[in-house]
């Protein structure tokens, strides 16, 4: 059975309106609770940037230096010894090398040649 085009989006666009789009979650116990966490979340995240430009900055100052470059963070991050850290930690870590601002940093200090000045 052949469905057309113009006949799955009438369906979809049918099963859309007839969803209940009202939330499963429970609401907080009290306002003081929905308060608490929200002066605690914006604590982690001023936190966790706070701890993300000191591993750029240690990234990029080892870059400098001739230590190491993209390439040997990337394949740090990406293969070696399971046990170093738990898989989502590295996953974070990932996610802030390879954010464009990071990649543009790297590029622009190597002048886009792959790897380390080399001398």
């Amino acid at each position: 059975m052949k469905i057309s085009k113009k006949r799955l989006e009438q369906i979809i666009k049918e099963e859309l309106q007839n969803e209940d789009w009202s939330s499963d979650r429970q609401a907080f116990s009290s306002k003081e609770a929905k308060k608490v966490m929200d002066v605690s979340l914006r604590n982690y995240a001023k936190q966790l940037r706070k701890v993300e430009h000191k591993i750029i900055k240690d990234w990029m100052s080892k870059a400098k230096a001739g230590v190491l470059d993209f390439f040997d963070i990337e394949k740090g991050l990406t293969q070696g010894d399971a046990t170093r850290a738990h898989p989502e930690e590295t996953k974070f870590l990932h996610d802030i090398l390879t954010k464009d601002k990071i990649l543009n940093r790297f590029r622009s200090y190597f002048g886009g040649k792959k790897g380390k000045p080399r001398g």
